[in-house]
């Protein structure tokens, strides 16, 4: 059986923009680790996951391991909120597992910055989660509040793709009232 060329071209779209999300996230914030978790209807099993690690993290760039929906990022999933914590706050934390089985091959967080990925009508489409910001401070509230502004692009993309999916499939798509992200400013030349 052939491939479904819409399906593809859809994968492709939402790969390209979760990985630019979390290249951006990293920058944005100015983070030495960025990861993003696309949970696939809630399964974890199936989970799709992007990085972007600085050049301090070059040898951990090959490093995969598969989602298991437990811990702190699944925390922010489930609660469907962000996570804000020093070093030491994430070792501390009772949903901290350490590194369960990827102890000694996953890259060590310095702190963490998450948050959830939601789209229309409170779907969660997964999280994006900073580690080790660069000056060697612990995320601030401004960190969050940009990192938040981000997730919610990032959602909004992955809605629009799924909306042009469906209605270049032959659905009919009803149109939504969302709240809108920005306060837009016009600028009138001099």
């Amino acid at each position: 059986m052939a491939a479904d060329p819409l399906a593809l071209e859809f994968e492709s779209r939402v790969d390209e923009t979760l990985q630019t999300s979390c290249e951006l996230a990293r920058a944005l914030i100015g983070a030495h680790q960025a990861a993003m978790s696309l949970i696939i209807r809630g399964d974890w099993s199936h989970a799709r996951k992007y990085f972007s690690l600085s050049d301090k993290y070059a040898s951990f760039r090959d490093f995969t391991m598969p989602a298991s929906g437990v811990g702190l990022h699944a925390l922010v999933v489930v609660e469907n909120r962000a996570l804000r914590l020093t070093q030491t706050e994430v070792e501390r934390h009772p949903a901290w597992r350490g590194y369960a089985e990827a102890a000694g091959s996953h890259p060590p967080l310095r702190g963490l910055l998450a948050v959830p990925i939601v789209g229309e009508d409170g779907l969660n489409y997964g999280l994006l989660q900073l580690s080790d910001k660069v000056d060697g401070a612990d995320f601030e509230e401004e960190d969050e509040r940009r990192l938040r502004r981000l997730a919610d692009l990032a959602a909004l993309a992955l809605d629009a793709l799924a909306r042009v999916r469906r209605l270049r499939g032959g659905e009919e798509v009803p149109l939504l009232a969302r709240k809108s992200l920005a306060t837009f400013v016009h600028i009138e030349s001099v």
